[in-house]
């Protein structure tokens, strides 16, 4: 009995970690380039019967880093990443990666990401030098007035499991995360952006979903703590 208990308030915490997340995704279904977090219950791994834990599996966390359609915007700075790979910036915490192109341009012609953190090229940070228009190949190579001043620099991890959301539409590489060595398989859109991957019938699907799994959870829990509750009094009685 005491198992049951413990087996439908474990479920109800998973349950309650699941539809937290659910809801993060469901705000960001209009953030650029954003990346649903998923979560799949390993059913296989760590057996013990008599663990509540494993009775309904080890949950586990991953990010969904499927491909966002790409829109066209038409603005000149917004670039969008069809394929692997990330854009580079640099923050105060040393290099982030992001599929978010919405760029501008700082106060000192320096392309930035909306946090004005500088966008990464190959050489260091990309500067526009007061160039009113720009053309970026699929390559990611900037062109100003017919010259190249520069080349972004897209990154991918041998694992992006490694890598774990840190806000602001940036990626953190956890320690030990292994950059790839090779070229991304990626080509750069300027003028598009990346939408988010969140699909709003999915995700509502989940949640529905999710919710009645919870509230069964609830009856379970509510049954389990009636049943003992008459065998305490039986006890008392007896």
């Amino acid at each position: 009995m005491a198992d049951g208990i413990q087996l439908a308030g474990a479920s109800m915490i998973r349950q309650q970690v699941r539809q937290d997340m659910l809801a993060s995704n469901l705000a960001n279904l209009s953030t650029p380039g954003f990346k649903a977090t998923r979560v799949f219950q390993d059913v296989l791994s760590d057996v013990d019967a008599g663990a509540a834990r494993n009775a309904e599996g080890a949950q586990r966390v991953y990010i969904d880093f499927s491909q966002g359609t790409i829109r066209p915007t038409g603005a000149d700075l917004d670039m969008a990443l069809e394929g692997e790979g990330f854009f580079t910036v640099l923050t105060p915490n040393g290099e982030r990666y992001t599929r978010d192109g919405g760029f501008g341009l700082s106060g000192d012609g320096t392309l930035v990401d909306r946090s004005e953190y500088p966008v990464l090229g190959e050489s260091g940070p990309i500067v526009l030098d007061g160039a009113r228009t720009i053309e970026v190949d699929e390559s990611g190579e900037i062109f100003a007035g017919g010259e190249s001043i520069g080349r972004l620099e897209i990154k991918n991890f041998t694992n992006t499991e490694e890598l774990r959301h840190e806000g602001a539409g940036l990626f953190a590489p956890r320690p030990g995360a292994r950059l790839q060595e090779t070229e991304p398989d990626v080509r750069v859109h300027q003028r598009c952006l990346e939408d988010s991957n969140v699909n709003t019938i999915d995700e509502t699907i989940r949640m529905t979903t999710l919710l009645r799994g919870y509230e069964a959870s609830q009856r379970m829990l509510q049954l389990q703590n009636e049943a003992l509750g008459r065998v305490v009094n039986e006890l008392v009685q007896g």
